[in-house]
């Protein structure tokens, strides 16, 4: 009996740290929670350092060259992070578990920095989700000096569509239209998912469109299709203009649509408001004269990572 003992525990030590390994697996091309976590940190940390340096960044471009920096020290390109959004988008439990270890290593941080120096560090210059009286408000600070990061999940706003409309041409979306962000919003999602309408064709079209204000802040879009036989159509791009924004997937005519889902991001400025109005996803039947039509749209074909 004894001599079986070593083996059962080596059995259960391997079965522990495979259950371990797989609370962590994602898809091919998506960062893993901990890796999601770590990038969260240095992106929170280059906003709370673009925030305290307004004069050095006075536009887009010099954000954009940080932004690509803190790619290249974690070895992703602005596709892998992109993938990576479009699948933490629809597995937000997942996302909030990311952000929550990203916010526990910040606070982490910060806490080492407050015993160097013996007092608190400048409110000003901790990210916003790590300030009491920040963004992320109503949660109590911590006892100390320091206030404790927030643990409520990220601004979501999630839609509920029943797309069992008929016609050539019609608007699937039913839910709210309208959004009014401000400066308390942050970061966060506007997202909707749901199965293809029961009137669905081969190589049918999905434009999502809506009325943007920026009021100078970051927005992204994106929209995608799965289909039954396994791979995504996908779209994203970035919003850098107000009015109409209008984004197309074309799907196989020769693949099954599963689902339709994507999400719109933003980043409100402290003191910033911004608005999405007039939200709509038109299905249209196939026309070969566009089909092949199909400008930065990618297709992703899935397997697994640890």
């Amino acid at each position: 009996m004894r001599s079986t003992l070593p083996a059962i525990f080596s059995l259960l030590s391997l079965a522990l740290a495979l259950s371990l390994t797989s609370c962590d697996r994602t898809p091919n091309g998506v960062l893993s929670k901990n890796e999601m976590a770590n990038l969260i940190v240095d992106l929170e940390l280059a906003d709370a350092y673009i925030d305290s340096h307004t004069y050095d960044f006075t536009d887009d471009s010099s954000k954009q060259v940080l932004k690509q920096s803190i790619f290249k020290k974690h070895g992703i390109t602005q596709q892998d992070y992109d993938s990576s959004l479009v699948w933490y988008a629809h597995n937000m439990e997942d996302y909030t578990k990311a952000y929550d270890k990203a916010i526990g290593k910040l606070k982490e941080r910060y806490d080492k920095l407050d015993k160097v120096k013996g007092k608190g560090v400048d409110e000003g210059a901790r990210p916003a989700e790590m300030n009491a009286d920040g963004p992320m408000q109503g949660m109590p600070p911590a006892h100390g000096s320091s206030p404790r990061p927030s643990t409520s999940k990220r601004p979501m706003h999630k839609l509920n569509v029943n797309a069992n409309a008929s016609g050539d041409s019609i608007d699937l979306w039913n839910g709210q239209r309208d959004y009014l962000l401000n400066g308390g919003a942050r970061r966060g999602f506007i997202t909707f998912d749901f199965p293809p309408d029961a009137n669905k064709k081969l190589g049918d079209r999905y434009q999502l469109a809506y009325k943007l204000i920026r009021g100078g802040n970051e927005f992204k879009v994106s929209l995608n299709i799965d289909y039954t036989d396994g791979g995504t159509a996908q779209i994203t791009r970035s919003t850098n203009s107000d009015g109409w924004v209008a984004l197309d997937v074309q799907s196989d005519s020769t693949r099954q649509v599963r689902r339709i889902y994507g999400y719109v991001s933003y980043d409100i400025k402290r003191g910033h408001m911004a608005r999405v109005d007039s939200m709509m996803l038109i299905r249209s039947r196939l026309n070969k004269s566009n089909y092949g039509f199909i400008h930065a749209q990618r297709l992703l074909e899935h397997g697994s990572k640890k």
